[in-house]
C-alpha cells in the first residue's frame, strides 16, 4: 500500500484527533489532558513512547527494521488565551482558550505520520522520533524536550506549520534563515497617584507610557538601516483602576523581532535609555526588562532540497512558493540548531477565505491535514531510505 493510500486509510483518525484537540485546548505548560489523550492514541496503535519529565510532552519512537540515521518531527500542541469566535461545531469548550495557531492540526498530523510510519517499519532504515511538544508559545517548550535527552541521537529535524493566509496545498519555505529571534520587553513606569481634577499634583504614568511608546517607533524608523528587519510592537498597556484616579504605576509589554543576535544588546540599551530618560524628564522613573528569547530558524540546504523535491513531485512545481525570512518566531529553532533540518509552511485557507493566526476567527481547512501527513511521511520515509511497496 502506498503512502497516499495509507493517508486515506487514516484520514478519519486524523480528523477525529484534530477536532478533539481543538475542542479541548490547553494553554502552554498546562497540556496534561492533551498529552494523556495522545498517549492513549499511541498506545492503541502499539507505538512506543516516552513522556518528558514535565509530563506535558511526548516522544514517540518508530524504529525501522534496518539500521540507519534518526530523524525527529516536531508537532506542537499548546493553545492560546483567546475566546474562540469561529462558530465551528467543534469549537473550544474552554472559555477564553482557543487553538488559534494551528497546533491542533500539527498534533493531529504528527500522529497521522506516526501511524503510517509504524506500518512501514519493515521498510525503514533508521528511526523516526515524533515529538508532541508543549509550550511552543512560550518559546521554551522545545528546550524542555531537548533537556529530557530523549532526542539526543537525532541527525535531522523536520517541522510543518499551517498558515491561513495561503491557499490550501501551497507550501512556503526558503533556504537559510527562515524566521526571527524574539525579544520580550516589560517596562514598569512609576509616577505619583492623584486626583484627575488636580493633575499637577500627580505624575501620570499613563502619559509617560504614551510618550515612551511613541518614541519606540523611532528606533526602527530612524536608527536602523532599511536593509535590516527589526520590528518592535507594543502589545500590552496596563494601569489605572478608575477614570477619576491618576494611577501611581503603569506597565507596558512589547515584543521585538529580528534576525541578528547583535540586536540583543542594541534594543535592550536603547529601550532602557529612552524609557528611563522620558520618565525622568516627566518626573517619574522607569524600570526596563528586555529578555532575548529563541534563536532564528535556519533551513539546511540538503533538507530543503529534499522537501522541495518531494512537494514538486507529489503536487507540482506551482505548489512551492519561496519567500524571504519571516518575522515570526518558533522554538523549533532550538531543535533545528542541534539537528539540521527544514521548516515548511502549508497553506490552510479554504476557498480564499484568508484569516490570520492568533485571532479569534482563525480557521484551518481540514483538507490540509491529508496533504501535511503525506508530505511529512514521505519526507521521513525517503530520509530513512524506504521504498513504497
Amino acid at each position: 500500500m502506498s503512502i497516499h493510500e495509507k493517508v486515506e486509510q487514516y484520514h478519519d483518525d486524523v480528523i477525529r484527533v484534530r477536532r478533539h484537540i481543538h475542542q479541548n485546548p490547553e494553554l502552554s505548560q498546562q497540556e496534561y489532558e492533551t498529552c494523556a489523550y495522545l498517549q492513549n492514541e499511541l498506545t492503541k496503535a502499539g507505538i512506543p513512547f516516552q513522556v518528558t519529565p514535565s509530563g506535558r510532552s511526548i516522544v514517540a519512537t518508530i524504529k525501522g527494521a534496518h539500521p540507519g540515521k534518526t530523524i525527529c518531527l516536531r508537532g506542537d500542541i499548546d493553545a492560546l488565551p483567546i475566546e474562540e469566535a469561529t462558530g465551528l461545531p467543534f469549537s473550544s469548550c474552554k472559555k477564553g482558550i482557543m487553538h488559534a495557531c494551528g497546533h491542533d492540526a500539527h498534533g493531529a498530523m504528527a500522529l497521522g505520520t506516526a501511524l503510517i510510519l509504524n506500518d512501514m517499519k519493515e521498510q525503514l532504515h533508521g528511526t523516526a522520533k515524533i515529538i508532541f511538544q508543549e509550550a511552543e508559545e512560550t518559546m521554551f517548550g522545545a528546550l524542555h524536550v531537548l533537556e529530557s535527552g530523549l532526542i539526543d541521537d537525532c541527525d535531522n529535524s523536520l517541522m510543518l506549520h499551517v498558515v491561513v493566509d495561503r491557499d490550501t496545498g501551497v507550501f512556503v519555505t526558503n533556504y537559510g534563515v527562515r524566521c526571527a529571534k524574539v525579544g520580550s520587553c516589560k517596562i514598569r513606569i512609576n509616577g505619583r497617584a492623584g486626583h484627575s481634577s488636580r493633575p499637577e499634583q500627580g505624575i501620570n504614568p499613563i502619559l509617560i507610557a504614551a510618550k515612551i511608546i511613541s518614541a519606540m517607533a523611532d528606533i526602527t524608523a530612524y536608527e536602523l538601516p532599511r536593509s535590516e528587519y527589526v520590528v518592535f510592537s507594543p502589545t500590552v498597556i496596563r494601569g489605572g483602576t478608575k477614570d477619576n484616579i491618576i494611577p501611581g504605576t503603569c506597565e507596558i509589554e512589547a515584543n521585538a523581532r529580528y534576525f541578528d543576535d547583535k540586536y540583543d544588546e542594541f534594543l535592550s540599551r536603547r529601550i532602557t535609555e529612552i524609557s528611563e530618560n522620558i520618565a525622568r524628564a516627566m518626573g517619574g522613573s522607569a524600570e526596563v526588562t528586555f529578555i532575548p528569547e529563541g534563536t532564528p530558524m535556519i533551513n539546511d540546504k540538503e533538507s530543503t532540497d529534499r522537501a522541495i523535491s518531494i512537494i514538486k513531485r507529489l503536487w507540482g512545481e506551482d505548489k512551492v512558493v519561496m519567500t524571504p525570512p519571516g518575522l515570526f518566531g518558533d522554538d523549533f529553532a532550538f531543535i533545528q540548531k542541534r539537528f539540521p533540518g527544514v521548516v515548511v509552511n502549508l497553506g490552510a485557507a479554504k476557498d480564499g477565505q484568508y484569516t490570520i493566526g492568533h485571532n479569534e476567527h482563525m480557521m484551518v481547512d481540514e483538507a490540509c491535514l491529508d496533504i501535511g501527513v503525506e508530505f511529512l511521511t514521505t519526507y521521513i520515509a525517503e530520509y530513512l531510505g524506504a521504498s513504497e511497496s
